[in-house]
């Protein structure tokens, strides 16, 4: 299972006041910090709950080409991390014509080589898609229970912070033993391949108008 970070702002933790707090509340806070008592002003501004995990990315379309008998492979046409187009020629073996892509995509697995024997059934290549892209997200049991379809969620890739992407929640479903949450964005940043990582943040319940105010003033449930 991947860690989980929950509901914790990363900066300066802060707390939803509830409304049968906001009756005590008054115009300041004071508390004790590190630094002595401090006094502060509540602030109004959105809360979001969310979920935050680790996610890989993935992809929907792959082709594995196959012979359906053993075969020597003749040619090979193209190479690992070569970008192909749809009908582009892939490998010919004992065969009158070559097997070809089904779409575009880049060849990501290549198995055999020239003059090779390749065995019925095994895969000489993998092409795969780089436009059909999720990403694949595992939960524990805890979390996952406030994971919906149709949810938001905040895609963020190292090294590429500034261009977060927007995905939604399309399905949660148990793989093996795993609670799996499948993310779809429109438009993912540039670049971004099957299988890299990416941060995501599952946005379970939003507040658009709440009065925060710091943890440390918070004490049994109490506003000091």
């Amino acid at each position: 299972m991947n860690p989980l970070t929950k509901i914790r702002n990363r900066l300066i933790p802060k707390i939803l006041i509830t409304t049968s707090a906001l009756l005590a509340l008054t115009a300041v806070v004071v508390f004790n910090s590190n630094k002595g008592e401090t006094i502060v002003k509540p602030e109004r501004g959105p809360v979001v709950e969310a979920v935050y995990a680790l996610g890989t990315v993935k992809t929907d379309k792959v082709y594995n080409a196959r012979f359906g008998m053993n075969t020597i492979i003749r040619k090979l046409y193209v190479h690992e991390g070569q970008n192909v187009e749809k009908g582009t020629p892939l490998v010919m073996g004992d065969t009158p014509f070559p097997l070809t892509a089904p779409f575009s995509g880049v060849v990501t697995v290549v198995n055999y080589l020239e003059n090779e024997m390749a065995a019925a059934g095994q895969v000489v290549l993998t092409v795969s898609s780089i436009t059909n892209l999720y990403v694949r997200v595992s939960l524990d049991q805890e979390s996952v229970l406030s994971v919906r379809k149709g949810q938001t969620a905040e895609l963020s890739f190292e090294n590429l912070r500034n261009e977060k992407a927007a995905g939604t929640v399309d399905s949660v479903y148990l793989s093996g033993d795993e609670f799996i949450v499948r993310i779809t964005s429109e438009k993912f940043p540039r670049g971004i391949l099957p299988q890299m990582t990416c941060d995501t943040a599952i946005t379970i319940r939003r507040i658009e108008d709440a009065i925060i105010i710091p943890v440390a003033a918070v004490k049994a449930g109490n506003v000091d």
